[in-house]
């Protein structure tokens, strides 16, 4: 055969690998986008089929809040059901699982500013009590003012205006308006790092700035930083005989009236009276949702005002 004829023949036999090959890759492109379609349709259903089972479980959580407004709405305390735990509800290949946390029976960062927009000199002090008691220096409340307040003034050394944040590498400014979420500390001045952490259990972002802490759903801690000589361990062992025996405050009086808050200052007395209620307005629903063996985690912000609740924001954030 000529050396050309079997030099052609070899081009054309090349040539054809070259294009099988070209038609198998194709063809497992093809495939495997399929498969990536098929499997991004399959989440977003997944994520859609979770929210919507999320939104049940606030509905649930809803009926519960309107049905305790209605019957028993002059005091709120952790022996009532909206402070028990939803049940795993088992759903089509997973279970719907719940609780509703209590915001009012937290310091309100929001309380910092009075309606009028100046700070708020007894909140101020207890504020920084619960910093002391956290192991955080007292006058990182004026950080945490200045990120709340209308001015740039800062509100003392400690202080921090948008000139500190904006000579900060990726640091947000401050709103100069009312906190929306606890998660928003770790942006302040003097909580980067973690330090929030070690305040967040005790402090929420209420709506209202008036809104009072309720002492029956309020921590050991909380309540022992209304004064500096209150022992937590005495506060903790009298919380938890009174709720042994379901027994729970029917007003800021009977707090006083119970040892050792008994012993505190007058003087400190007075001053976080006005603080303080026995009454629940806000609350946060954590909601769990696994399907398919996939878990997600939803938080939503619920508003109880008079009988009504409503939603103010939901989060798909793990907590």
């Amino acid at each position: 055969m000529h050396k050309y004829a079997r030099s052609e023949r070899g081009v054309a036999l090349l040539t054809i690998l070259v294009m099988v090959a070209l038609a198998t890759i194709l063809a497992a492109g093809i495939a495997q986008q399929q498969a990536n379609t098929a499997e991004n349709t399959a989440y977003l259903m997944r994520q859609n089929q979770s929210l919507m089972y999320a939104k049940s479980a606030e509905a649930f959580f809803a009926e519960l809040l309107k049905d305790d407004a209605e019957n028993a709405g002059q005091v709120d305390h952790l022996q009532e059901n909206w402070a028990k735990p939803m049940p795993a509800f088992p759903v089509e290949d997973g279970f719907v699982s719940g609780t509703l946390e209590d915001q009012s029976g937290k310091f309100n960062l929001n309380s910092l500013i009075n309606n009028e927009g100046a700070v708020n000199e007894n909140a101020k002090k207890w504020f920084e009590k619960i910093l002391v008691r956290a192991g955080l220096p007292a006058q990182l409340s004026e950080a945490v003012i200045d990120w709340q307040d209308e001015d740039d003034e800062t509100a003392g050394s400690m202080g921090a205006e948008s000139s500190y944040y904006r000579g900060l590498q990726n640091s947000a400014v401050p709103p100069n308006t009312k906190f929306h979420d606890v998660d928003e500390l770790k942006a302040v001045r003097g909580f980067e790092n973690g330090k929030d952490k070690l305040i967040a259990p005790y402090v929420s972002a209420l709506n209202s700035r008036d809104a009072k802490v309720n002492i029956n759903t309020a921590s050991p801690f909380l309540l022992a930083s209304i004064d500096e000589s209150l022992d937590i361990n005495s506060v903790k062992q009298a919380l938890e005989q009174k709720q042994a025996k379901l027994e729970y405050f029917e007003s800021v009086n009977d707090l006083w009236a119970l040892s050792p808050f008994s012993e505190a200052a007058a003087e400190k007395r007075d001053a976080v009276n006005d603080f303080l209620g026995v009454q629940s307005a806000q609350f946060k629903a954590k909601i769990h949702v696994e399907l398919g063996g996939r878990k997600r985690q939803f938080s939503s912000e619920m508003v109880r005002k008079e009988k009504t609740v409503y939603v103010a924001y939901r989060s798909m954030k793990p907590f």
